[in-house]
């Protein structure tokens, strides 16, 4: 395992991206990270965010496409939805990494379709990888190669490490 990022580079980014975001929405908006994974990410983003002068909403949305394995099935199933309506709403979805683009492109478009006013993508790690959906994150922690098995802050192998403070890589 080698650490790609440290608990201070996380921390140090997310302060920034923290104020990228409060100046960007610069009111009313809907933090939602993805579950399982987004839920570091999104826990540290919202302290960032409200450090920043920001305050946003904050609800969650579980998607499933991995299960124990490495590589996606390429079928992503919704487990949990919002748990209020989000026409109108300024939604900011928040993910650990972004790699075939499947779940957030299933996201995106769901909330798209349901009369959310703007949805936008945030997450800690873009693997730069060819995309199986044309999904592109407005805020990005870090960049990684595609061929990274991730690691930690959120990530899982097999639903462990996630609780590692760093980002590492298993190849």
């Amino acid at each position: 395992m080698r650490t790609l990022f440290s608990e201070a580079d996380i921390a140090e980014r997310i302060a920034a991206l923290g104020q990228e975001i409060a100046d960007h929405y610069q009111g009313s908006f809907t933090l939602a990270p993805i579950l399982t994974g987004g839920f570091v990410l999104g826990a540290d983003l919202a302290r960032a965010v409200y450090r920043a002068g920001g305050d946003a909403k904050i609800d969650f949305l579980q998607l499933a496409s991995y299960g124990t394995k490495q590589t996606s099935s390429g079928v992503v199933k919704l487990i949990k939805d919002f748990n209020r309506p989000v026409e109108g709403e300024r939604i900011l979805l928040v993910d650990d990494v972004l790699d075939s683009g499947r779940s957030l492109y299933f996201a995106s478009k769901m909330l798209e379709e349901r009369g959310a006013a703007d949805v936008k993508i945030c997450v800690a790690v873009d693997k730069k990888s060819k995309r199986a959906e044309p999904v592109t994150a407005d805020f990005v922690a870090f960049e990684t190669e595609a061929e990274a098995f991730l690691v930690g802050y959120g990530m899982d192998d097999a639903e462990l490490k996630r609780g590692l403070p760093e980002i590492c890589s298993l190849n």
